[in-house]
């Protein structure tokens, strides 16, 4: 078969799926002129050859049994084709005593049905069936002279049966073996439909995820940003305040001071938020959250009180050869991996300025090797403790967890989002943070990131 005459099938077989009714009614009436046919031939055949006369009852019958069936298989052929079968299997018996046979085409049509719409495998029980009934039938008119038509004039039993038998096992082959082939491609269609049903529902979903993740991570962001923002203006203004008459000088540089964090929060939040304008939701070269920019990062705290010491080691890396060494630097660390450094260690010094009773030291260490790169924060203020039972959580004292001056707490504070925040960015690459007291007086925050998760 060539390309040309199998795309013609392919088209002709799209039409008929597309109107099912029609198909089902056509091909009843097929079944019908086939059937019909030769009734009436068998009305009027010659005398000498017909074992009996049909007579007007045995033909009015056979009508009321080809309409039933008839309308099995206009009902039933695609919904419930066992149905059919059954029906044309046995109902065409009531004929058997005026040598009438009106099974044979409708139990091929059945089993055709059976392979396309049902199974194979009940397909060719069903053909067994009904050649075993027409064997039973072919030796019932050996012995009685009943159920077929005889073939030729001379009205042989032996000759009749056999050609029945050899006809009846020819039409049900086909009928097995064409059903089988059509069906076998229906189900090949279907599954091909399925299965990019099942696809397109997967993309869906991956989209859906893409999303939510999306969000999550502008989300962090733009805590962090408005987290650190907020604290560190709202602790300028308390100083500017604080100093507005007694120091002219520190108050005009404390207000200058806030509107350069609020300049450079305002620009940060427009790079996240304009990463939802980009098509392909990738980042700005350059976001200034970088290894580079803790310095930057560091000054802003020492500006406003917290005495921050930064040792950033982006040198030489130790290899597996000692022999051998690599520089390390920030253009060679993925952004993802600098950004999570970066607000990492602007969380933990936000929450040093908010809950941390009078530091005399914010260490902050970042050492990038050439399979991690580790970061930690790490103070020696004192916090106030929460209630017993209380969880820590963002924005109240108990988030730090520990204490030494017990300072009561009004009401149990919440898991913070700034903890999470940060566990999300470091598992996001497979890295670890850990958060817990630092000896006696202080606390910590440890940060562990593999640079092959990048």
């Amino acid at each position: 078969m060539t390309d040309g005459s199998a795309r013609a099938l392919d088209r002709a077989a799209s039409r008929w799926q597309r109107h099912p009714h029609l198909a089902d009614a056509l091909t009843t009436l097929s079944w019908v002129v086939l059937t019909a046919v030769p009734m009436f031939a068998a009305e009027s055949a010659d005398p000498a050859i017909a074992a009996r006369p049909i007579g007007p009852w045995g033909f009015g019958l056979g009508l009321v049994v080809v309409a039933i069936v008839a309308t099995t298989m206009m009902l039933f052929r695609r919904r419930n084709p066992v149905l059919l079968f059954l029906v044309a299997v046995t109902l065409p018996l009531v004929l058997l005593p005026f040598s009438l046979d009106v099974g044979a085409f409708a139990v091929a049509y059945a089993v055709f049905a059976i392979a396309v719409y049902d199974r194979v495998s009940r397909a060719w029980i069903a053909g067994a069936i009904a050649y075993a009934v027409t064997l039973v039938l072919s030796a019932v008119h050996l012995l009685t002279g009943f159920g077929f038509t005889p073939v030729n004039r001379s009205g042989s039993r032996l000759d009749t049966a056999l050609t029945w038998a050899a006809f009846d096992l020819l039409l049900l082959l086909v009928a097995l073996l064409w059903g089988q082939n059509a069906g076998n491609r229906r189900r090949y269609v279907a599954a091909l439909v399925e299965r990019a049903r099942i696809l397109e529902h997967e993309r869906d979903q991956e989209a859906q995820l893409a999303a939510l993740a999306e969000r999550s991570r502008i989300a962090r962001d733009v805590h962090d940003i408005v987290s650190h923002s907020l604290s560190v203006i709202v602790r300028l203004a308390d100083g500017t305040r604080a100093v507005f008459d007694a120091d002219p000088d520190r108050a005009r540089e404390a207000v200058g001071q806030i509107g350069g964090v609020a300049r450079s929060s305002l620009d940060e939040m427009r790079r996240v938020l304009g990463v939802l304008e980009r098509p392909n939701g990738q980042e700005s070269a350059r976001s200034g959250t970088g290894l580079e920019d803790l310095p930057r990062l560091a000054e802003v705290y020492r500006g406003i009180g917290l005495p921050v010491r930064l040792d950033l080691d982006l040198g030489r890396a130790e290899r597996d050869d000692p022999r051998e060494s690599a520089v390390v630097d920030a253009q060679g660390i993925p952004a993802g991996l600098q950004m999570t450094v970066f607000r990492v260690v602007q969380e933990s010094l936000t929450n040093a300025l908010r809950h941390a009773e009078a530091p005399t030291q914010v260490r902050v260490e970042v050492r990038v090797t050439a399979d991690e790169i580790h970061a930690e924060v790490r103070d020696d203020g004192a916090t106030p403790v929460a209630p017993e039972g209380a969880r820590p959580g963002h924005g109240a004292p108990a988030e730090r967890g520990r204490t030494s001056v017990p300072v009561p707490v009004a009401a149990p504070a919440r898991v913070g989002r700034g903890l999470l925040g940060m566990r999300e960015r470091a598992a996001l690459y497979g890295g670890t943070l850990d958060a817990g007291p630092s000896g006696a007086r202080g606390w910590a925050v440890r940060l562990a990131l593999p640079r092959s998760g990048s």
